[in-house]
């Protein structure tokens, strides 16, 4: 009986080549346009993932590349504006574009570019919300330059330890403060450039 448990425990805790092979990471070079390569950087910084992780949950969907292989048949481009641009990847993705590439008949560029181009509506959705917040921003910013008058204007007329005053004071800092924690939140539109 300790035999058998003890022959499944070592099953258990056999390692599987297959997958360990699979995540093994891959140097290979892709000709990309400019704005595609920006587009991967600019999605996985604001993903907060990196660059090779994201190209290799791209890569690996087998469905989505299927799917872009219509798109690829008929996909041109102006091959002046594209550079050869080096990428890490697992060796799954890059197997798993390999297949599909030589399967469909269809250049693997082609099929990164647009595996990466699924992103655009991502970064311009980000683009559109922070377009909203730098507006609202601006309000805020309004609303906390009325409240300093305020606060001085109260200080001015009222005497020193005046309660109305002392609150308003208070509420001038607090929303210095809560205004300037809002204002990380919000992101510059070069941020989003592609």
């Amino acid at each position: 009986m300790k035999k058998r448990q003890q022959k499944m425990k070592e099953q258990q805790l056999q390692l599987d080549t297959e997958k360990l092979r699979a995540k093994q990471s891959v140097r290979t070079t892709f000709k990309l346009p400019e704005k595609t390569i920006n587009l991967l950087k600019v999605s996985a910084k604001h993903l907060g993932i990196k660059q090779k992780t994201l190209l290799d949950q791209l890569l690996e969907d087998e469905k989505a590349l299927k799917l872009l292989t219509n798109d690829a048949v008929t996909h041109s481009r102006n091959d002046s504006d594209c550079r050869p641009k080096t990428f890490v990847l697992s060796k799954k993705a890059l197997d798993q574009i390999e297949d599909v590439s030589c399967s469909y008949e269809v250049p693997r560029d082609f099929l990164v570019e647009l595996s990466v181009s699924r992103l655009a509506s991502y970064v311009d959705s980000l683009a559109e919300t922070h377009d909203k917040r730098r507006t609202l921003m601006k309000e805020l910013d309004r609303y906390r330059e009325q409240l300093e008058e305020l606060s001085v204007k109260a200080n001015s007329i009222l005497k020193e330890d005046d309660d109305f005053g002392i609150k308003v004071e208070n509420l001038t800092k607090r929303t210095r403060k809560y205004v300037g924690e809002i204002r990380r939140t919000v992101k510059e539109k070069s941020e989003f450039n592609y």
